[in-house]
């Protein structure tokens, strides 16, 4: 094993980001291929938002609880979900409708 490839989490002064936050900001063109891709493997698409200020965390976050005895927990772990999957969901240009009218409700 190469030993000097191995990494340590370091416990303190990191960011937390939900699944697929981590990416840079998409055009409509590219969600649109990511989509066709999810669909293409028959997966379901399901749409997430949080707002900018709790969109990560940099500590474990603020709800008291004590993350020592919750090995992994953070808050905001889990964004809010925009209604339910988009289950039966055939074209990407459908997830891209609901992007926005999630965009519009909460902007």
């Amino acid at each position: 094993a190469n030993t000097n490839s191995m990494m340590v989490w370091q416990p303190h002064g990191n960011k937390f980001f939900e699944t697929f936050s981590l990416l840079p900001p998409l055009s409509d063109q590219e969600i649109a291929r990511q989509v066709q891709y999810l669909l293409n493997n028959g997966w379901t698409p399901c749409i997430e938002f949080e707002s900018a200020e709790k969109a990560y965390c940099d500590s474990h976050g603020w709800t008291g609880i004590d993350y020592n005895v919750n090995a992994g927990y953070y808050d905001n772990r889990y964004w809010v979900m925009w209604k339910l999957p988009m289950y039966g969901c055939t074209n990407p240009e459908e997830v891209l409708q609901e992007v926005r009218a999630c965009t519009r409700a909460f902007p």
